[in-house]
């Protein structure tokens, strides 16, 4: 059984040659987007530094959270670094290895182009409050 089957919010997108599972959901994730006291409770503190030291990893116009950060790709006002950290969040999440996750943002997302990394983004955020995916869609 697969993550995306057992997590509503996890997606199966296709990122850097292969199809992969992005999930926000996760209680690790969560951690990470909430910060503060939950950061404690994080076993490699080297990600939240790599995704933006001092601030929340989904920091920006309308705050913190993961819905401010949704209503930015709604508006299309999201960031570059948006967009990084949320395909990041989202394979880790996913159940891929950190190293490797940065690894493949740093490939694929950081430098290039910001559209087609940010519908994956996009739709990875929107995964985490609209749940299952409707197969009949």
């Amino acid at each position: 059984m697969t993550k995306q089957s057992t997590n509503p919010c996890a997606r199966q997108i296709s990122f850097a040659g292969k199809v992969r599972t992005f999930n926000l959901n996760d209680p690790k994730v969560s951690a990470m987007i909430a910060g503060g006291a939950k950061l404690k409770q994080v076993a490699r503190m080297i990600t939240i530094s790599r995704l933006g030291i001092g601030r929340a990893p989904l920091a920006g116009p309308y705050g913190d959270t993961a819905a401010a950060c949704h209503k930015r790709f709604v508006e299309k006002i999201y960031s570059a670094t948006d967009v990084e950290n949320v395909i990041t969040l989202g394979l880790i999440g996913g159940g891929m290895p950190e190293d490797e996750a940065f690894a493949l943002v740093d490939e694929h997302v950081v430098g290039k182009p910001l559209e087609a990394n940010a519908l994956i983004a996009s739709e990875t955020i929107a995964a985490l409050f609209a749940g299952k995916e409707d197969a009949q869609a």
